[in-house]
């Protein structure tokens, strides 16, 4: 490989507090702080640049994101530090093929709409979604999906960091069902760092299992594909999946990380940031905690759009009960967007989206202060915010108990 394209992707711990840790992720010229939670975000939603690209509470979101004179302006870009989204996204709302071949001409972040949006781009291959299709489905067209097209559109969207084209297990799957999304994952992943030899990003390895056993066989059954000294050599980063179907099963979240975390010491992967996909919100303590740098969620989104308003990290009240008067977050303190988030909108997707930037500013200040905490070095801080949020809510309060002592040392 060229000097010219030799990646500059630094991953630095720099303070632990029992399992957790704290550090940056550098990524070209872009360096965000772990751990850290990457927004879902629909950067195509069917639209125009006109429409800043459309996608309903998406379009007002990414106003927040790009500081529009729609949300009265603002920075809100260190709550965008970095954000997710997804090759299957692009034909969410049933385009034309011109629309497509529009979106994919250039880089997300080279279009001047999206210009004041600096932080890293996190494109996920959709396997998940293309578990059911392997096409995308337009209003006129289909377009086969492979590893190949998955990597080509991550590519033509100016990703900074990329996955395999990865196949997802279920929990309902039989023990032949998982090997053989095993097989598939390692065939594209094989492919996968043949084409991207040159991607100047970060590489993500796909890794899935419900405990050991499981993401140790799945690691045995890739390496029929491609050796483990190439696997480690080549990978950037590891991207935990398929736990988004136990997201509500607190101990077996809990399993999977611990469990993911061991599998890695022993395949010497450790030193590689852990991204957990499609988790976060009120585990995100948890997650912390067991040692995880990286997570993304929808969840501010979708509790917004359910009419939820985050008052703290665990709890939520209808938005029509809300009282943004007790909050000093930027939406709250502006009367232009409190009045949006109480109803007097332009459109509804006008009212979501402001509840939704509030909801991602409350995420996002509780990764601020675990953060801050994790960096004292200590467990005790940690411990401490666990036990004033998790703990308080007593159906997870067994299970803050639970990571306190397996990860934070106890507390005695």
């Amino acid at each position: 490989m060229s000097e010219s394209v030799i990646p500059s992707i630094d991953f630095e711990v720099t303070s632990t507090a029992g399992d957790a840790r704290a550090g940056s992720l550098s990524i070209r010229d872009t360096v965000i702080e772990t751990p850290n939670l990457f927004p879902v975000l629909n950067f195509y939603g069917g639209g125009t640049i006109n429409s800043n690209y459309g996608g309903g509470i998406h379009r007002t979101v990414k106003e927040f994101m790009i500081g529009h004179e729609r949300i009265n302006g603002g920075d809100y870009s260190k709550f965008f530090d970095g954000v997710m989204t997804s090759v299957s996204s692009l034909t969410d709302y049933n385009i034309t093929r011109e629309r497509y071949d529009d979106y994919v001409s250039q880089p997300i972040k080279e279009r001047d709409v999206f210009s004041p949006f600096s932080g890293i781009l996190f494109i996920d291959s959709g396997g998940f979604k293309f578990l059911s299709s392997d096409e995308l489905d337009g209003s006129n067209f289909q377009i086969e999906i492979d590893q190949e097209k998955v990597y080509e559109i991550q590519q033509k969207m100016g990703a900074d960091i990329i996955v395999n084209l990865d196949r997802p297990i279920s929990p309902d799957d039989t023990h032949n069902q998982r090997i053989e999304k095993a097989q598939q994952t390692g065939k594209n992943i094989a492919k996968f760092l043949e084409l991207s030899s040159d991607f100047r990003g970060a590489r993500y390895l796909t890794l899935h299992g419900y405990n050991y056993s499981m993401m140790d066989e799945f690691l045995t059954e890739i390496t029929r594909y491609t050796s483990a000294e190439t696997l480690r050599s080549a990978f950037d980063g590891i991207a935990l999946g398929s736990l988004v179907p136990k997201k509500d099963d607190r101990n077996a979240l809990i399993d999977a990380v611990i469990d993911c975390r061991a599998v890695l010491e022993d395949w010497g992967f450790e030193e590689l940031p852990l991204h957990v996909l499609g988790i976060s919100s009120r585990a995100i303590p948890l997650l912390v905690a067991l040692g995880v740098d990286t997570f993304d969620s929808s969840t501010y989104l979708q509790t917004a759009i359910n009419g939820g308003y985050c008052t703290s990290l665990m709890e939520t009240v209808d938005v029509s009960e809300a009282d943004p008067e007790q909050c000093d977050c930027t939406v709250c303190s502006s009367e232009y967007l409190k009045e949006w988030m109480l109803g007097d909108a332009p459109y509804q997707k006008d009212m979501l989206g402001a509840v939704a930037m509030h909801n991602l500013i409350i995420q996002k200040r509780s990764i601020f202060e675990i953060r801050d905490r994790v960096r004292c070095g200590e467990t005790e801080p940690l411990i401490e915010y666990i036990e004033s949020t998790v703990a308080q809510d007593k159906p997870t309060r067994e299970h803050a108990h639970r990571v306190v002592n397996h990860s934070l040392g106890g507390y005695f």
